[in-house]
């Protein structure tokens, strides 16, 4: 006879457990054939055992709740940093690597997140920025309260894609720190980087940019090498 597993779901949800909400989640959808549900509508729901606010009460919030019923999580107003954040580790310990603008846009899409890949655009100017500063705060470099804030704007002067094709050519498509070589090991990318940042008002030309692997690029920060 198997040992019995005492599991605390429910607790302190009233009557109502977890798996019941969710099944009542999943009921109203099927009715009204939608993927996501507005709390004013589940709320005006004549059918409905409990309220939105219980609901958020008990998964954290109504968007968590949608998520465990696997409905699309209703769009907040404002970011979700902590959300975000999390979202991305979590694809990027799926693929043990640093996920492509694809992996994130399918993992976000497959988990109803209620962001897209251009809320980590606009929050961090793009999911690599995002990935560097995580890799930073692992190795203590900043403060992990920065992944929890919008990125300000950069005034940096873009690379033109004939630009970064020039010094990939003059750098022999390897990184100029560790010579790191994508023909010999496909999970190296490369990336141009400023000698001198752009936020120390370094200039976007050949001289000032070099070749670097993502490795290398996250350890340099925003030093002067």
């Amino acid at each position: 006879m198997s040992e019995y597993a005492f599991k605390l779901d429910g607790l302190g949800t009233g009557k109502h457990s977890k798996r019941e909400i969710i099944e009542s989640l999943k009921r109203y959808a099927e009715l009204r054939g939608v993927d996501t549900i507005r709390t004013r509508q589940y709320d005006e729901w004549k059918n409905s055992p409990f309220s939105t606010r219980h609901i958020g009460r008990v998964f954290g919030s109504w968007g968590k709740a949608l998520q465990a019923a696997g409905l699309r999580s209703v769009k907040a107003g404002k970011l979700e940093f902590r959300e975000m954040v999390g979202a991305f580790k979590s694809c990027w310990k799926e693929h043990d690597a640093p996920p492509s603008r694809r992996q994130l846009e399918v993992y976000l899409e497959k988990h109803r997140y209620p962001f897209r890949w251009s809320s980590y655009r606009c929050a961090y100017g793009g999911h690599e920025e995002l990935a560097r500063m995580i890799v930073g705060v692992q190795e203590g470099r900043i403060p992990e309260a920065n992944l929890f804030k919008r990125l300000r704007r950069s005034s940096r002067e873009p690379v033109s894609l004939k630009l970064r094709r020039e010094v990939l050519i003059r750098d022999g498509h390897r990184c100029v720190k560790c010579g790191a070589d994508p023909k010999t090991d496909k999970t190296v990318k490369l990336e141009v980087d400023h000698v001198k940042p752009a936020s120390k008002k370094g200039p976007s030309v050949l001289e000032n940019l070099q070749t670097l692997c993502f490795r290398c690029n996250s350890g340099k920060s925003n030093s002067d090498d």
